[in-house]
């Protein structure tokens, strides 16, 4: 009976030490786990950073072309039709009444 008794404590023992150290190396390794894991996904329609780039200082990102606005506060069309349809367009493309090929409209730059 007393040797159950000892072997029952032995085991129980030795199972609360191994438990202790799992939970240990668990602690341990947790963070590096979290940090590896974890990634910040940039916000829809931003450009994803690059970590540890260094650009040189007289670097300059290139964009493609400026986007206006296809009227201006006055109103005036980008472009209009060569025709004289009323309307027009923000971008160069066939005018939506004749299919005539819309043209700049230098009004739309004046003050």
């Amino acid at each position: 009976m007393k040797l159950k008794l000892f072997f029952f404590v032995l085991v129980a023992g030795i199972g609360l030490l191994a438990t202790s150290s799992c939970k240990q190396e668990s602690k341990d390794k947790a963070p590096e786990t979290e940090q590896a894991g974890q990634v910040e996904q940039p916000a829809a329609g931003q450009p994803q950073a690059q970590p540890n780039v260094q650009l040189p200082p007289d670097f300059t990102p290139v964009s493609g072309p400026p986007t206006s606005a296809p009227q201006n506060a006055k109103g005036v069309w980008h472009f209009t039709c060569a025709k004289g349809c009323a309307g027009g367009a923000g971008a160069a493309g066939p005018c939506g009444k004749c299919g005539e090929a819309l043209v700049h409209n230098q009004a739309y730059h004046e003050n």
